[in-house]
């Protein structure tokens, strides 16, 4: 199975520095190469620090070329357009992306938005900074844990997945350590990895309602993240773990 991996960071554009972004491209290349994150290869993998419009085409249209999965990480600045049909709008070096410029051709795909979502008319632009359980019985030895990781993906219905870090007209917590939702997705993705014993999967739902709780009840934020509704009966995976199949 062929994927990509994108993680665009913006921590020094016009809305004005952040600290968390670089946090969370570095935790983010470690999670995905971890076995937790499923053995990602670095090869696979393309961070672009505070890119431009064109570098963002440039590597949605071209790095993500024929994957079979996709995952893509937006860290950063950003809004909700009123006068575009309530897009969810991305603050990059040289100007705004739209979440819509994120999709490629791929058939299972994957995005996540840390960044804020207020409201924002272009007249008076202000910005601010603002993933069921699905497990699975398989037959044989153990698998690593990126053939459990490709093999989840497949097994989940086709479509685009996007997780937000906080709901419409919220901001999103930046840290001194990387945002706070991000940060909360991992910890739930560790404390799953240490505390279940009976599933190899941790799917992006679950992983996103922990967070949620976590992101509660540990930082000093009034954010609601949010994940796209989708009547899907199996999805995507963020975290796997190895386990012996029976």
């Amino acid at each position: 199975m062929k994927r990509r991996a994108l993680i665009i960071y913006c921590n020094d554009t016009e809305s004005g520095p952040l600290t968390g972004p670089t946090y969370d491209n570095s935790n983010f290349l470690a999670y995905l190469t971890s076995l937790l994150g499923g053995e990602w290869y670095p090869g696979e993998i393309l961070s672009l620090r505070n890119p431009k419009i064109s570098d963002v085409s440039t590597a949605v249209s071209i790095h993500m070329k024929d994957a079979d999965y996709t995952f893509t990480l937006f860290t950063g600045h950003g809004y909700i357009n009123r006068n575009h049909n309530d897009l969810q709008y991305l603050e990059v070096a040289d100007g705004d992306v739209s979440i819509l410029k994120l999709r490629n051709g791929s058939l299972r795909q994957t995005i996540v938005i840390d960044a804020c979502r207020g409201y924002y008319v272009p007249e008076d632009k202000t910005l601010l900074k603002g993933f069921r359980a699905l497990s699975e019985s398989f037959t044989g030895d153990i698998y690593s844990t990126r053939q459990i990781f490709d093999r989840a993906v497949m097994a989940a219905d086709q479509g685009l997945t996007v997780l937000y870090a906080a709901s419409e007209n919220q901001t999103a917590l930046d840290t001194g350590k990387g945002a706070a939702y991000l940060r909360s997705l991992l910890k739930v993705s560790e404390i799953w990895e240490e505390s279940n014993r009976q599933d190899t999967v941790l799917d992006l739902k679950t992983a996103h309602t922990n967070a949620k709780t976590y992101l509660s009840n540990n930082f000093p934020t009034s954010q609601v993240p949010a994940m796209t509704d989708e009547k899907r009966l199996i999805h995507f995976p963020f975290g796997v773990k190895p386990g012996f199949l029976h």
